[in-house]
């Protein structure tokens, strides 16, 4: 599948300027007044030069959509008082009927970047990536596709935020590492294009939901809102402040406590670093729906503990252990050995790391602890069937190269690892991983049709081993309907025993016999 993929340059200059009227704090709802209404207000984003309030407002008559409409981005300026004036609609081609959601801006100003949503044929709205908008001749253009390496959300809801300096963008998604619902994860901008989204980790992410992240404008701290740390109602806001110079280690996430949470919902959370105001969303007395609002953050509550110090504890450690274990190889297309670029996930008890390889030379490399006995790598590249292989890792280095079949008409390709009950068709917890897989492939190439191919070994009767098959691939076939994919993508017959791989005179040949393939029937 060819991705379109649309430059962006970036004016790094204005990030945070001064203002030309202060904003005045001393009142917050008289600050907001204009604003919030009966309707629900969320999402609040200062534009670059610190003049203008952007918001989504779902459920007003005057959204594009009407009444029913799930969100327009709205927008108030700053008036000679100090405080916020009167809302309008941001208007096409910025909203539609669908739910409009802003994400941040350029530094300079004149990009904005929104959550993508769109309607299938079939009606139903997903969510479709990330857009941008250019401001030109006095307007927004219509908002174009951004490229985001393996871009991928299975849930209805989608967040995030992009720092100041344009350089990083934070999403809330139900993504390839997602420990539950929705996980935080980060991406950065380079050369154009946006890189693959990368999980926060364990210190962040729980089995709950991680949603609506912001960094701080210096891009130490990460708020965000949970239902997976505790707290005082159905979500409350959070902030936590990196280890060291990566993305995966954090402080102890902390409340931010009663001068923001309540028995709400608090999402949405923004710092105004002139004016030392932090901006959010609450449904604290409101009905229902959100209201912004604002506190003062000059006086906020007491600073995260400093993670440098459990940084440095942790290179002294690993440093008087002295040793590592290399971990490298190369991915290669399986038809022709020729290298690939491919997105790596490598997991082991400690390390959750995304790499990506160059298709120049399809290597990659990365140090494990000295510990490590082995690990699960999760390999994808478009265009490719995904791979998950478990790696067993020894003495000071280990190479393992990973092959990808290329989804090409005819390709056949057995799943390893998709297991039954012995004699039903009832599918083992352990076949979910590699199933997902296969679901994942088809959401990331919407043109490629297969065909399951059902196989046992030849003990028993002929007659119910066809029939049994046959059961597993329809089996097989509902798991990839239930989780989105059309079934008139999908073929399937048993064969029985029909076509064996191997020798059926022993049992450690046979269950090679027993197996799930998918062909590759249109690309």
């Amino acid at each position: 599948m060819k991705r379109r993929t649309f430059a962006i340059v970036f004016f790094v200059g204005l990030v945070f300027g001064s203002h030309a009227q202060r904003v005045r704090k001393e009142n917050p709802d008289q600050l907001l007044e204009h604003v919030n209404t009966r309707y629900d207000e969320q999402n609040p984003v200062l534009g670059p030069d610190g003049k203008k309030l952007y918001f989504t407002r779902a459920n007003d008559s005057l959204n594009i959509g009407g009444p029913g409409d799930k969100g327009d981005i709205w927008v108030s300026e700053l008036n000679a008082e100090g405080f916020w004036s009167e809302p309008v609609n941001l208007g096409r081609p910025v909203n539609d009927d669908l739910r409009n959601y802003l994400l941040g801006f350029s530094p300079d100003g004149k990009i904005m970047f929104l959550n993508q949503e769109k309607r299938n044929p079939g009606g139903i709205i997903i969510n479709d990536g990330v857009a941008y908008s250019v401001y030109s001749n006095g307007g927004w253009s219509r908002p174009v596709k951004a490229s985001v390496d393996y871009f991928l959300n299975k849930s209805r809801h989608q967040s995030g935020s992009i720092s100041g300096d344009g350089s990083v963008m934070l999403l809330s998604l139900q993504s390839y590492a997602s420990r539950g619902e929705e996980d935080i994860y980060v991406s950065f901008y380079k050369n154009g294009t946006w890189t693959q989204p990368v999980n926060l980790g364990s210190d962040i992410n729980t089995g709950g939901q991680e949603m609506t992240p912001y960094l701080s404008p210096d891009k130490r701290r990460l708020y965000f809102s949970s239902n997976g740390h505790g707290g005082k109602g159905g979500r409350d806001l959070f902030v936590a402040e990196r280890v060291g110079a990566g993305w995966t280690s954090w402080s102890k996430p902390k409340n931010l406590g009663a001068q923001v949470n309540s028995f709400g919902v608090e999402l949405n959370y923004f710092i105004d670093a002139t004016n030392d105001i932090g901006y959010f969303s609450s449904t604290q007395n409101s009905d229902g729906y959100g209201d912004i609002k604002a506190h003062d953050i000059s006086v906020e509550i007491e600073e995260p503990p400093v993670a440098e110090e459990k940084f440095e504890e942790l290179v002294t450690v690993i440093e008087a252990a002295g040793r590592t274990i290399l971990f490298s190889g190369i991915v290669t297309n399986g038809n022709s050995s020729e290298p690939i670029a491919a997105a790596l996930n490598i997991k082991t008890g400690e390390i959750d790391e995304y790499m990506n390889t160059d298709k120049a030379d399809g290597k990659f490399e990365l140090e494990l602890p000295v510990a490590t006995q082995h690990l699960i790598a999760h390999v994808k590249a478009p265009g490719f069937m995904s791979a998950t292989e478990q790696v067993a890792i020894g003495g000071k280095s280990t190479t393992y190269d990973f092959s990808l079949i290329p989804l090409e008409v005819g390709a056949t390709i057995r799943l390893n690892n998709v297991y039954f009950q012995r004699g039903t068709s009832d599918l083992l917890d352990d076949s979910f991983a590699e199933l997902d897989q296969v679901v994942d492939m088809m959401e990331e190439n919407p043109t490629v049709k297969i065909e399951l191919l059902g196989h046992t070994d030849n003990q028993g009767s002929s007659k119910l081993n066809l029939k049994l098959s046959q059961e597993r691939v329809d089996k097989v076939k509902m798991y990839m309907t239930e989780h989105g994919i059309a079934s008139k993508r999908i073929k399937g017959k048993g064969y029985g025993g029909s076509r064996p791989v191997a020798s059926n005179a022993s049992e450690e040949t046979r269950k090679l016999n027993r197996r799930v393939e998918i062909k590759i029937l249109k690309n």
